[in-house]
């Protein structure tokens, strides 16, 4: 017996704008809005924000061909990115679809479309099941204070005091717009804040362009604790930029490790 896949809004999809389409055995499709909140001060556009949904639908893409007693969960994606998302209001098509699944998981890949048909970042997403613990019935997804603010400001991320030297540390309260379903930061969102705080170690100015993140998940990341996001560059060129991005709970223990390239425009 398969699981049926029934669709979570947690907090990340009600912050990025996020509804579910239809999904089967070998992929499906997600749908995300934009306008100002993909607006950022220091990238210029948070082009990382669309991993969000593209883990969602290749996510739930595994989840839709798995034993109802397990569940899929993400051991690195890798998005590379093509465009601008719009900062004005539309409409994005993401869709994901199943490369192969055995008995320990999966892989999928996604991509999300515009109004124009113009691909804006593809994605590969690899998973491993293990065993169904529900989605929490105590994870609230949260509300919006100021719909159009970026995601930066609505997630409160601010510079941490406490970084080590040569590196940038960006500080994410504990929010539920953070979250997925299981409480957890959502693996979607540790990219988005990842690039952010990335482009914070380069003072990126608005004057580079995200064009891959790497992200390997190595333990859950508690939502309903403060994260750590620290960047160190690894190269700082003319044209590029590769920055090493850890984000960790009090704790001090890495959830996640990133590796995000910067080009300038």
């Amino acid at each position: 017996m398969f699981t049926p896949v029934s669709f979570h809004i947690g907090g990340a999809e009600v912050l990025l704008r996020i509804s579910p389409g239809e999904f089967t055995t070998a992929g499906g499709e997600v749908f995300a809005d934009t306008g100002p909140w993909l607006a950022d001060p220091i990238a210029g556009v948070a082009r990382g924000a669309l991993a969000v949904a593209l883990d969602d639908v290749t996510g739930y893409a595994i989840a839709a061909g798995v034993p109802a007693d397990r569940w899929p969960v993400s051991l690195g994606i890798r998005v590379d990115f093509l465009a601008d998302p719009s900062t004005c209001p539309g409409r994005l098509s993401v869709t994901g679809e199943v490369v192969g699944r055995d008995s320990r998981g999966g892989t999928t890949r996604g991509a999300v479309t515009d109004d124009d048909g113009e691909v804006l970042a593809i994605a590969v997403q690899r998973s491993h099941l293990i065993q169904s613990t529900g989605l929490s019935a105590a994870v609230a997804a949260g509300s919006l204070v100021d719909a159009d603010a970026p995601i930066r400001s609505q997630l409160g991320l601010v510079d941490a005091e406490d970084a080590p030297a040569g590196a940038v540390a960006l500080a994410m309260p504990a929010t539920p717009l953070a979250a997925n379903g299981m409480g957890n930061v959502h693996g979607g969102m540790l990219i988005a804040v990842s690039e952010l705080a990335a482009m914070s170690a380069i003072d990126a100015r608005c004057e580079y362009r995200t064009t891959s993140i790497d992200i390997a998940y190595v333990r859950p990341c508690d939502a309903a604790a403060p994260t750590t996001f620290t960047a160190e560059p690894q190269h700082v060129g003319r044209s590029l930029a590769v920055v090493r991005v850890v984000a960790a709970n009090p704790s001090g223990k890495p959830s996640s490790i990133a590796t995000v390239i910067l080009q300038r425009r």
